[in-house]
């Protein structure tokens, strides 16, 4: 029992850190838009580049397709919690520079409340902004032969976490569906200001501020194939409605004179759906790939609609040897996957290539089918090129999750 009280404790603390954090990167590319959209998963589907709409397991909690919840043991109790830190490389034509961040990656309780319905409740971030970067221009003026260099500054902060709660349920035996309601809550600011280095030059600021507290849903399903009898198939697709943005927002121009612009239900999430399989042997091999669009050229930003359409594609695999062996490294999880897709905005009218490369292991603390598993993964990223006035960037991140499986609802036999 007090091993119970500690576990949940330590839950609710972290999900009020975990809506008080302010989420960290470094990335230029976060200037556009809403900022990097997190697109991982939880600890299992993270090493596997993503890999969410056929992934179904009764040891980890999946919450990208909510059908899989009814996976978990009727008997068991899940928590879930991971953070990350990530090496940034940026380059560019003058120059190279690294800097490093850190972020909490997930927290979430996943349990049964019947045997064929099950709920989780999480946080994790949607998207995230963090930027500092300057450059100058140098440019002769026709009239007076001076010399005029103009500084630009760009800066940004800020992220929209998202709380969600779902619920899955299993009408048949080998069919699941689910859904998720998703609260999007904070806030991003983006700065840039413009000065000169002549005193009958003016300089110009402009800052844009979108205060973010919205309701939207997903959902999902899920249908398992059986081929043999220790081979399985298991089909799944994900749908996510366009959502009207309920946020405060402005822009301030500040020039010789301040224009203030006031936006209300100017902002979108796009629709989204995805679809996928995961083939399973023997409770030990999972394949799987998945296929996502994202119509970001739906969804309006500060009343327009600046956005391309997504299109991403992900393999991934995990391999457990053999989960009752007596030898550890037998029992440890290995897994990797890569995940491939392009930039939703435009940087100077050029729309960037991105991919990861994701490997992990997990190490469980005990034998058997449902352990509680230590997380460890790995990822490789690249964004941009250093043509063009470009910036190429390479991620180096990595990312420890802890998935905690607990017997809590066992029937106890009274002698």
């Amino acid at each position: 029992m007090i091993k119970r009280v500690a576990l949940i404790g330590i839950f609710i603390a972290g999900l009020c850190c975990g809506a008080a954090a302010q989420n960290s990167t470094s990335s230029p590319y976060t200037r556009h838009g809403f900022g990097n959209i997190n697109e991982s998963g939880f600890g299992q589907s993270i090493s596997m580049g993503g890999l969410s709409s056929g992934l179904r397991s009764s040891q980890f909690t999946n919450p990208a397709n909510p059908a899989s919840y009814t996976a978990i043991d009727s008997l068991n109790f899940r928590i879930e919690a991971g953070i990350g830190l990530m090496v940034s490389k940026f380059s560019d034509s003058e120059g190279k520079d690294h800097l490093l961040d850190g972020n909490l990656e997930h927290l979430a309780v996943h349990f049964p409340i019947k045997k064929w319905v099950a709920l989780s409740l999480g946080i994790r971030p949607y998207s995230i902004v963090g930027y500092n970067s300057s450059y100058q221009t140098t440019k002769v003026t026709e009239v007076t032969g001076d010399t005029l260099v103009s500084q630009y500054n760009y800066t940004g902060k800020g992220g929209i976490n998202q709380l969600y709660l779902g619920l899955g349920f299993r009408p048949w035996k080998a069919f699941s569906v689910g859904a998720n309601l998703l609260y999007h809550f904070g806030t991003i600011e983006h700065n840039s200001a413009v000065t000169f280095n002549k005193d009958y030059s003016y300089r110009t600021l402009q800052t844009q501020e979108i205060r973010v507290r919205d309701l939207c849903a997903n959902f999902g399903a899920q249908g398992t194939i059986s081929i043999k009898e220790d081979q399985s198939l298991t089909l799944g697709v994900t749908y996510q409605f366009k959502s009207e943005i309920k946020s405060e927002a402005s822009k301030t121009i500040v020039t010789t004179d301040t224009t203030v612009l006031n936006y209300d239900n100017n902002f979108d999430t796009p629709h989204a759906f995805g679809m996928g399989f995961v083939y399973q042997f023997n409770r030990r091999l999972l394949v799987g790939f998945d296929y996502k669009r994202t119509l970001w050229s739906g969804a309006r930003f500060f009343g327009e609609k600046p956005f391309e359409d997504v299109n991403s594609y992900i393999i991934g695999a995990q391999y457990l040897p053999d989960p009752m062996s007596r030898k550890y490294y037998q029992r440890m999880y290995y897994r990797c996957g890569v995940n491939v897709s392009k930039t939703y905005y435009k940087v100077n009218d050029e729309r960037l290539n991105k991919f990861t490369i994701n490997a992990g292991i997990g190490f469980p603390l005990k034998k058997g089918l449902d352990p509680t598993v230590i997380n460890v993964g790995f990822e490789y990223g690249q964004n941009g090129k250093t043509d063009n006035g470009l910036v190429k960037e390479q991620s180096f991140k990595g990312t420890i999750s802890a998935t905690i499986n607990e017997r809590w609802f066992v029937k106890r036999r009274l002698d």
